[in-house]
């Protein structure tokens, strides 16, 4: 027998039809399958276009490039979507239905891990969070900007080696039996007591916030699918098992990687120095200079952290010389020299995301496909199916990919950065106005709330204008007018345009957790486990209005903290009395809907929200007192959803108690 009929094998009754007949049966099947996420992705992005565009009044840069990258996220989610139901998840539940009969525990230990560490190096929301490196000071933050940077190997070996760990955790439960409840009962109180002793220290700080949301980015479009899958095939030849009970396994992967990350921090700590500002992180004290080189890697890489330092204004010229005597005086500025950005688009960035799609779906299905012909010894179901279906999931993350990265987080970052403008003056610096001739004579006093203040009159369309007048930027006669925009709820003050932000991102999030592809494929799964008692419709929208509150949290945690110098509010604080909330009502809810409810906290945090969260969050982390930044946002936008999913089981159950009363 051939190779291509072992892969394809001819099948019985089936019926051949022409092109003519075929072709509408295909694009209605296709529009059918896209329907769905085009509305999904559509609402978000129109809704992020608006908001900046009529509310915040920033123009839409790179439109085009913008509506091309939304056009391919919905392209490519669609076929991810449609490759995971055919080919990923079947080839994942078929591995845990035969595995444990052919390997047992030990055999099933290792290939646990292995799948585990597989789809966690695939997960798209991870790239994200490594990406983020490049905008943290590293003396604001020495441990963050290490892990983010040149760490980030050691960073995903920890949230792979996490995920891993808690696969075998979830399989043996499954196995044995194991209730659902003691895990997270022992794992969240651990995971929740090591954060707020983190917060207790500076260099350790800033990694709590990265580590749960490493937690929550490691449960995505890849991960999810797969370890779900395994889970229900596992769950199916154990027995006693209820409905529910296939679920799980996310809880576990979205929150042992929180302890390893943590784990990976501790152990490095020593090495790396104390928060501190730029001329402090770059002195030439050896004991700190010992610590600053381990964070650059090398002397060259710390000369040019040093002079980035330097062009973003927080060191100055002569701190740079004190620093590095030798070689600040003999190094060419070629270094500082920065190359154009590579756009979304072209055929190098193009060919670096097929690369990456690739490597994300292959690896993991010739693992499902290795453990079931050669170690379980069993034939693939519908072969030819589950290859089209591995077909479709890489062309699906290829256009994903591109997609967000040209279009979704495009967009969210320029409205992340025009948030400020709701609470804070602009500067419009592309309208400035250049006076020369201007002497003291240009200048007069007119009184102000802290005494006199001076002026200048500014020409314009309308006639001169008075102006405050800013010593700074006269030079040789020559004054520059930068003209200043109010800010957008300035009538309302500061607190007014906090409360506009807040109310901005609830919707962001309620709108953005639509589009998420593994939150879809559990809420068919958990509609087919309860026998449709509890409907997809309801956990997706109990699920993002909790991601909706959970990022409101978050961004207030990020604002506020301006009104806090001394370090802001640790994230610790929201998250201890958050997860106590989670815990007593876990102990109260039917198991199913616990299980229901802790896997939805990682799987509403996907390859869409994660994105959405951080690039929006980067404009307004910027603009806080906190070294971290916008980091953290993904915790509490997972952990508010628990308890909205727990509150709906336990109105559910006495709701269904009362009608058998009656």
């Amino acid at each position: 027998m051939k190779f291509k009929d072992l892969l394809f094998p001819r099948r019985r009754g089936i019926i051949v039809l022409p092109l003519s007949k075929s072709l509408p049966m295909i694009g209605a099947y296709t529009l059918q399958k896209i329907r769905p996420q085009f509305r999904a992705v559509l609402m978000v992005s129109v809704y992020l276009a608006a908001a900046q565009f009529f509310v915040l009044r920033a123009p839409l840069r790179d439109a085009i490039s913008i509506v091309t990258g939304v056009g391919a996220a919905i392209l490519g989610l669609s076929f991810f979507l449609e490759g995971l139901f055919l080919g990923i998840m079947p080839l994942g539940e078929q591995c845990g239905m035969r595995l444990p009969s052919k390997i047992g525990a030990a055999g099933l230990t290792v290939f646990s891990i292995i799948v585990g560490i597989t789809a966690t190096l695939a997960e798209p929301a991870i790239a994200i969070l490594r990406q983020q490196g490049s905008v943290i000071p590293a003396w604001n933050a020495p441990l963050l900007y290490l892990l983010l940077n040149r760490g980030t190997s050691w960073l995903v070996a920890a949230i792979a080696a996490g995920v891993g760990l808690s696969v075998v955790l979830g399989v043996y439960r499954f196995m044995f039996n194991w209730p659902f409840k003691p895990p997270v009962f022992i794992i969240i109180p651990i995971l929740v007591l090591a954060s707020c002793i983190f917060d207790e220290y500076a260099v350790l700080r800033p990694v709590v916030n990265l580590a749960w949301d490493a937690g929550g980015a490691a449960t995505g479009a890849v991960t999810v699918p797969i370890i779900l899958a395994l889970g229900l095939g596992v769950s199916k030849t154990g027995g006693n098992c209820s409905g529910g009970s296939g679920l799980g396994l996310v809880t576990l992967a979205s929150a042992l990687p929180v302890l390893t990350v943590l784990v990976l921090a501790a152990l490095i700590s020593p090495r790396v120095p104390a928060p501190s500002d730029a001329a402090v992180f770059f002195s030439a004290q050896q004991e700190r200079r010992e610590k600053a080189l381990f964070v650059a890697g090398s002397a060259e890489e710390l000369i040019k952290m040093a002079e980035d330092a330097v062009q973003r204004g927080d060191l100055s010229q002569d701190a740079l010389r004190s620093c590095f005597p030798d070689e600040a005086q003999n190094r060419e500025n070629k270094n500082n020299a920065r190359g154009a950005g590579i756009s979304e688009f072209s055929s190098q960035a193009l060919l670096d995301f097929l690369k990456s799609a690739l490597l994300a779906v292959l690896p993991l299905a010739l693992v499902l496909i290795f453990a079931i012909t050669l170690v379980a010894h069993d034939r693939i179901r519908n072969p030819d199916v589950a290859v089209l279906g591995i077909i479709f999931a890489a062309f699906g993350m290829f256009a994903l990919n591109v997609g967000m990265t040209g279009g979704i987080t495009a967009i969210s970052s320029q409205t992340g950065v025009s948030l400020t403008r709701t609470y804070t003056e602009t500067l419009l610096t592309e309208k400035a106005i250049v006076v020369h001739g201007v002497d003291a004579s240009s200048i007069f006093t007119v009184p102000g709330k802290a005494g006199p203040e001076p002026f200048i009159w500014i020409p314009g369309e309308k006639g001169p204008t008075p102006e405050k007048f800013f010593n700074e930027n006269l030079t040789d006669g020559v004054y520059t007018h930068i003209p200043v925009e109010t800010p957008v709820f300035s009538n309302f003050g500061r607190l007014g345009g906090y409360l506009a932000v807040l109310i901005f991102v609830f919707f962001l999030g309620f709108l953005a957790i639509f589009a998420e592809p593994a939150l879809a494929a559990t809420a068919v799964t958990v509609e087919e486990m309860t026998t449709g008692t509890f409907k997809r419709s309801k956990l997706v929208l109990i699920a993002a209005a909790g991601v909706g509150i959970g990022m409101a949290i978050g961004f207030a945690r990020v604002l506020f903290s301006n009104m806090l110098p001394s370090g802001g509010i640790h994230l610790s604080w929201i998250l201890a009395p958050s997860y106590a909330l989670a815990l007593i009502l876990t102990a109260f809810a039917p198991d199913d809907f616990s299980s229901i409810a802790w896997d939805v906290a990682g799987i509403a945090t996907g390859p869409i929200t994660v994105p959405i969260i951080i690039t929006t969050g980067l404009g307004l982390g910027a603009d806080s007192l906190r070294a971290d930044g916008a980091f953290g946002i993904v915790a509490t936008a997972s952990v508010i959803p628990i308890i909205a999913i727990l509150v709906s089981g336990i109105l559910d159950k006495i709701h269904s108690k009362r009608t058998l009363e009656e």
